[in-house]
């Protein structure tokens, strides 16, 4: 009888070594599939415009996001090869997740040296929910992933961050200036959310520090000083820029309007959603209901469910399910709704009383997480939830308060460990459908089979055979009619970034003079009547005469060139099905000029003419 008993009791640690055991392998298959499929696919519109922006950031003068500029350094070291690029930002934000997520969790159940390994685990496993941005598989950096890497910083300085002045303090003032200022780099509304945010907490959890304040404030104007004056070479100059983005936007129209910046958003769930929820939150019910329990077959039950959460993520990962989820554009949501649901069915387990446990700063810090991913997304033009659910570790992140008091109660990190375990399952099954469904890609992407070296550094991509071939004849047609890297190119196309970059073209007036909006043409002419004459003369030209987003050729009279008649055809490709979200396959044509002497003139005149 006494060995059963004993038997009873050594059971749990058995089972937090096996839960260690699963959530790092967990976390480790999670982040080889990505690293894997960073080779694999290309999308010719958002994410080609990410690398143009990113190649050669300092050709463009009006600009509201600067990522380009600071991912800009990390395209050179890695000598612009697309799948490192796309694997170091991969990197780069699980770094920072997992730096987030360990100190959530000491500052909630500290624990001795013993209990570093289950913590570390534990934290490593809930830090690959932030590949949930990678949902739509669009890995390349962008102002999207800066602007979150961003928060990631912040919200680690918001833990540290005390009144009282240490190191670990200044740490934590310090990272909130770090994020602060990468926020306004990436997306200057959510810098502004995260202003207003902060300001809020500081002054609700009595952490403000006149002196703690007047650094971070210091260190943030620091660092935004230093990139105005290597981006623009002066304050006035950096602050024109801005200016000059903002009135562009309101040009473009495409919904970036300071009035519609805080909003609440519909939430539309599909059915096939609703129905999801339950299933997944009773099973996680289940497998903590066992960790309370001492009975050996509610241990079994534990295990069990562990178990099937694990061999789901690893068949996902393994690409032995080839089927997308299917829970439409709030997918993200799923991981916020089925958490809270498990949190709340476990204290009420453990009692309600146990909430008195965490403390009023937990609760506000919670609050102030929650709030995140609405700060994300701020400024958009799209869904705010659909939006805002890419950095749903927040609402994980924040869950975990609610789990403290238990942690703290049992000793134990089985059931974090098992919180872990679920949250890489669901994050799997939005990876699968960013794979299986990319975005403005024609086929999943384990279908794709065709090797080709694209654009001017030779990023060795796998992508599918037509999207192979649109790149490859492109590639071949300019360089059989004489077009050489780095010449100045003018896309009417309205929608092929993608193949510029891939033909080596300068991208002149903006990184993706992007068309199909109210405002395309007067954008265009906006742009590029800022472009020097000198390269307006020696651009090339871009056409696709039945495309859905061309811009019209009457752009071209106000950069002084008449067209067609000044400039020749010299070839032709179609497109390929699927490129730009489009079924059918385009005709695109590249034309050359005939006289840049002329076009120069004429171009320079018209310049004089307005600044009279």
């Amino acid at each position: 009888m006494q060995t059963n008993k004993q038997s009873e009791v050594a059971q749990p640690p058995t089972v937090q070594k096996v839960l260690v055991a699963l959530c790092a392998a967990g976390t480790i298959l999670l982040i080889g599939w990505l690293l894997k499929y960073s080779n694999y696919g290309i999308d010719f519109t958002d994410e080609s415009f990410y690398l143009a922006w990113i190649s050669n950031p300092f050709i463009y003068d009006a600009s509201i996001t600067q990522f380009g500029f600071l991912y800009h350094p990390l395209y050179k070291i890695l000598n612009g090869n697309i799948a490192t690029l796309r694997q170091a930002n991969i990197l780069i934000t699980f770094t920072l997740a997992w730096g987030l997520a360990y100190s959530f969790i000491y500052s909630l159940a500290p624990r001795g040296n013993e209990s570093r390994i289950s913590q570390l685990t534990a934290s490593a496993g809930l830090a690959t929910s932030a590949f949930i941005i990678f949902g739509s598989w669009l890995p390349t950096p962008s102002y999207n992933s800066l602007n979150f890497q961003a928060l990631l910083i912040a919200a680690t300085g918001f833990i540290l961050a005390e009144k009282k002045i240490n190191r670990k303090s200044i740490a934590g003032w310090l990272l909130i200036s770090v994020g602060g200022w990468l926020a306004f780099m990436a997306k200057p509304s959510t810098a502004l959310g995260l202003c207003v945010g902060s300001l809020i907490y500081l002054q609700l959890s009595r952490k403000t520090s006149i002196r703690m304040l007047a650094l971070a404030t210091a260190s943030a104007l620091t660092l935004l000083l230093l990139s105005a004056l290597l981006i623009d070479g002066s304050v006035p100059g950096f602050i024109n820029r801005l200016q000059l983005g903002i009135e562009f936007a309101r040009i473009l129209g495409g919904g970036h309007t300071s009035g519609k910046i805080f909003r609440i958003d519909d939430l539309p769930l599909s059915s096939k959603f609703k129905i999801i929820i339950p299933i997944v939150g009773i099973s996680l019910f289940l497998a903590l209901w066992g960790m309370r329990e001492k009975h050996k077959k509610f241990l079994k039950l534990e295990f069990t469910i562990s178990i099937v959460l694990f061999t789901s993520t690893a068949l996902l990962t393994l690409d032995q399910i080839h089927q997308a989820t299917g829970l439409g554009n709030f997918q993200g949501l799923l991981l916020f709704l089925t958490l809270y649901v498990v949190v709340i069915a476990s204290i009420m387990l453990d009692h309600l009383q146990m909430l008195k446990t965490i403390s009023l700063q937990q609760w506000e810090i919670a609050a102030f997480f929650l709030a995140m991913p609405y700060i994300y997304a701020l400024g958009t033009n799209g869904n705010y939830w659909q939006a805002g659910s890419s950095a749903a570790i927040f609402w994980l992140i924040a869950s975990l308060t609610l789990l403290g008091p238990i942690m703290r109660k049992h000793t134990s990190w089985r059931l974090l460990l098992q919180f872990a375990l679920a949250s890489q399952a669901i994050t799997a099954a939005f990876i699968q459908t960013g794979l299986e469904r990319p975005y403005r890609q024609p086929q999943p992407l384990r279908l794709n089979a065709s090797n080709l070296k694209v654009g001017a550094q030779g990023s060795a991509l796998i992508l599918s055979e037509n999207y192979s071939t649109y790149i490859s004849t492109a590639s071949a047609a300019a360089k059989m009619a004489g077009f050489e890297p780095n010449t100045p190119l003018i896309d009417l196309s309205g929608q092929s970034p993608g193949i510029l970059y891939a033909i080596g073209a300068e991208q002149i007036g903006q990184a993706w003079i992007i068309g199909g909006y109210p405002g395309s043409l007067n954008l265009a002419k906006a742009a590029l009547t800022r472009t020097p004459c000198e390269k307006i003369s020696a651009a090339w030209v871009l056409l696709e005469p039945e495309g859905a987003r061309s811009i019209p050729t009457e752009l071209m009279i106000s950069l002084g060139t008449i067209f067609p008649n000044d400039y020749e055809q010299v070839e032709s490709w179609k497109t390929a099905t699927g490129a730009g979200d489009y079924p059918d396959r385009r005709t695109q044509e590249l034309y050359r000029p005939l006289n840049q002497n002329k076009t120069l003139m004429n171009c320079r005149k018209l310049r004089k003419e307005i600044a009279q």
